[in-house]
Formats: structure tokens, sequence, C-alpha cells
């Protein structure tokens, strides 16, 4: 209960969209802002806040890249240890959605290996520990299509861009694997 999520219009977010044409962007590079919590709002447990909340923060450029899963490196464990597995990214996720939206599968198997994860600090790595012992062999690291950037970027599609695309109503959603090997 200490993490508040502010989503802005995505007009004003999105190269070429009208919003953004007309009004600008909604955060400008450079500049100052301040987010600011009246103490008589409800903590989750129904209280008004003890103080008022207060945070300022510098606006960096615009992040506008997609996602690369080339990009990520994997450090693999040893086979019959539960030693974990950890991926590194060269630019925070979303700590939500790398929760559920990353796993472990043995080459060619569609099914996640039981196991915990962790998401490591500033959002940068990712950990995988499994239930059962590594066994030598081949394995993917799995990330679904849903996997976003703090910006929205996914992998292989940057936030602003549409791809003007049949929508995917399957249940599933799209895969990307990473592979590598336990030896």
């Amino acid at each position: 209960h200490r993490r508040y999520t502010f989503f802005f219009d995505p007009g004003r977010v999105k190269r070429g969209i009208q919003p953004n044409l007309e009004l600008g962007r909604a955060l400008r590079a450079g500049k100052t802002y301040s987010i600011e919590i009246d103490p008589r709002w409800r903590d989750a447990n129904g209280q008004p806040l003890a103080t008022p909340f207060r945070h300022s923060f510098r606006v960096g450029p615009a992040d506008l890249k997609a996602l690369r899963i080339e990009d990520w490196r994997i450090a693999s464990p040893k086979p019959g240890t539960r030693d974990p597995l950890t991926v590194t990214f060269p630019k925070p996720l979303d700590h939500g959605l790398l929760m559920r939206a990353v796993g472990v599968a043995r080459k060619g198997k569609q099914d996640a290996l039981a196991g915990d994860v962790a998401v490591g600090r500033a959002e940068l790595t990712w950990t995988f520990t499994p239930r059962d012992p590594w066994v030598a062999g081949a394995y993917d690291l799995v990330a679904l299509g849903i996997l976003e950037d703090p910006a929205g970027n996914r992998i292989g599609r940057p936030f602003d861009v549409d791809k003007f695309e049949t929508i995917d109503k399957s249940p599933t959603p799209e895969r990307f694997t990473l592979p590598f090997v336990v030896k």
C-alpha cells in the first residue's frame, strides 16, 4: 500500500496524436514537477494520512524505445542446485508485470516451472528459484507480450506506436522466449 500510479492521457503522450500536437506532452523534459497529497486523503485502512505528502521530481527525456529481450542478461544456475536464475535488464520494468508475466520453461514445453519469483532493487533484476533442483539442459525464459516498462513500452513495440493490426482476443498473450542452458 505504498505505491500510487498516475496515468496520463495517451493522446498527450503518443506522438502524432491530436492532443499531443495541440497541447504538447503532459510532462516536459527538463522541467520540475511536484506531487502533493493532502492529509485528508484516506489511507488503505480508511484513515486520514498522518502528514501531507510531497515529492518533487525532474523530468528526463521521453523513453520511446521498445523493449528488446535480446538485451537481457541471464546468469544460469548450476544443475542439481536450487540456486536462483538471475535476469538483468538494461532499464527498469514494471514491477507488478514482472511478478506475473515472466517465467521459466523447459525448452519446447509450454508449462512454466514451479518456483518463487523476486524482483530486485529498481526493477532491474528478476530472479527465479525453482521448487525442485535444476536439471541440466536447455530452458527458455518466457516473457508475455503484456510486459511493459514504466513508460508503457513493450517487447518489440514502443508505447506510442500503434501496430494497426487485429487485436489479439485469444486468452493467451503473445510469448517471447530467450533460451539459456543449465550446465
